[in-house]
């Protein structure tokens, strides 16, 4: 019909899908294979830069730390890289004080009419990543996937894609971007090497520490932490918990698929030792996340137990050690890149 369109068979995204937990390039590998070229998440998440970043609010305890677009200073840029990073052409558009709804809607229905579904940020859940599949009466209704609509109270179509009308007054809705077509060649190992410098390189940006810098910024806070601030929060969760636990998350997925990806490029490059010894000080930080501190928490998950865990003092000094451990092994990995950069 001419006010609606739905583009069927759009992969799901969720936490874990792919074996990823990071929204952008879940969402980024469930559009490009939808548009047929299937796309592999280490590498989603690498070209965005994903992979390389941390960052810690030294104001507050602060549940938006692991936001991707934490990554660089400029918010935009893992998407740009994301996309750019696949060959393809990119178009973004974020909400601001001076867009309406209706700069949004053709955007969204040009590119669903075109055959593509649109990346949005929002509007189920907070600013992430989700899918837009579809549009009805001229695009005031969305149709799509959210990472997080499983906790949500929403109509569902037959596919299971959520449908919301008030994606613009009361949703949580930053902006929308495209996958256009394929017009340059891939990331090379030097473009990844260099954004991956960049989002590792340690610095203040605004109040969060990033890259190296954040690791002392978690220690100290997690030391520090005191009574009030494992009081519950909406989300049932001590601030403390959350925001350990999101740490060690956007750790654990990032630096893996690091080791994976420089992993992959040793063995292609038998000639190059750089590629699997920054390899393996990613793979230091992933299992001393598996093996230290999810053990000195009694378990992954965050509930009574890991809770209780963390209250004790003992614990979190321990932790705070563990930290220090993955802090050298990131700076290894960072000073190992920029000697390999300077060989490319």
């Amino acid at each position: 019909m001419a006010d609606s369109n739905i583009l069927r068979g759009v992969p799901r995204v969720y936490y874990g899908a792919f074996g990823g937990i990071t929204p952008f390039p879940i969402c980024l590998k469930a559009v490009s294979d939808y548009l047929g070229a299937e796309l592999d998440y280490t590498y989603a998440i690498v070209a965005s830069g994903g992979a390389f970043r941390f960052a810690w609010n030294i104001t507050e305890w602060d549940g938006g730390n692991v936001d991707i677009m934490h990554a660089y200073g400029d918010p935009e840029v893992p998407f740009r890289q994301g996309v750019t990073g696949l060959g393809r052409e990119f178009k973004m558009l974020w909400r601001g004080e001076t867009t309406a709804k209706e700069d949004f809607t053709p955007f969204i229905r040009e590119q669903i009419d075109a055959g593509k579904p649109v990346i949005s940020l929002g509007p189920i859940g907070p600013r992430e990543a989700g899918i837009l599949t579809g549009y009805r009466d001229g695009g005031d209704t969305l149709l799509g996937w959210s990472l997080f609509q499983e906790w949500e109270k929403l109509e569902l179509d037959g596919e299971g894609y959520f449908i919301t009308d008030k994606w613009w007054d009361e949703g949580d809705f930053y902006g929308v971007m495209a996958l256009g077509d394929i017009a340059v060649p891939p990331f090379d190992a030097k473009q990844i090497l260099q954004n991956a410098i960049a989002a590792l390189e340690g610095r203040q940006e605004g109040n969060h520490a990033k890259g190296i810098a954040a690791y002392d910024a978690w220690k100290k806070a997690i030391l520090n932490a005191g009574k009030n601030d494992f009081a519950q929060t909406c989300a049932g969760q001590s601030l403390v918990m959350m925001c350990q636990g999101d740490a060690t998350d956007c750790l654990v997925d990032g630096r893996k698929n690091a080791y994976k990806y420089f992993k992959a490029l040793a063995e292609e490059n038998p000639g190059q030792p750089l590629y699997g010894e920054i390899a393996e000080q990613f793979g230091i930080v992933a299992k001393t996340i598996h093996e230290k501190i999810y053990k000195a928490l009694r378990g992954y998950h965050r509930g009574k137990k890991q809770t209780r865990a963390l209250k004790r003092l003992r614990t979190r000094r321990k932790i705070g050690g563990y930290i220090d451990v993955m802090k050298a092994a990131d700076e290894k990995a960072l000073a190992l890149m920029k000697e390999l950069l300077s060989l490319c």
